[in-house]
């Protein structure tokens, strides 16, 4: 099993475990970021999106559940920096606007 997807099932069963029924975890073969895996995106309609790197697939899942809810919580998707997570804090990729509206 490839590391990226332990991290996924580890946060599938996160989710499952604390009734995060509001979020859809969406795998994607390739990200293409190769050199920095694993990497998770946050996106949802109206809110930033933010793209989460090098992160660990055995110990990220904790903080990457904590900044779900804050995601989630977040009208605008952007949590405070000071209240997210270190492994949020310190694996930031990128940070994208949200997308355009459509008609």
């Amino acid at each position: 099993m490839s590391e990226g997807q332990f991290l996924f099932n580890q946060l599938q069963d996160g989710l499952e475990t604390s009734n995060k029924a509001c979020i859809r975890l969406q795998p994607v073969r390739c990200m293409g970021a190769c050199d920095r895996a694993c990497v998770v995106a946050f996106t949802a309609p109206y809110k930033l999106t933010f793209i989460l790197s090098q992160l660990s697939p055995s110990n990220s899942v904790p903080d990457l559940l904590e900044f779900s809810r804050q995601y989630i919580t977040a009208s605008d998707g952007k949590a405070p920096y000071k209240d997210r997570p270190a492994t949020v804090k310190q694996n930031i990729h990128a940070v994208l606007p949200p997308l355009p509206n459509q008609p």
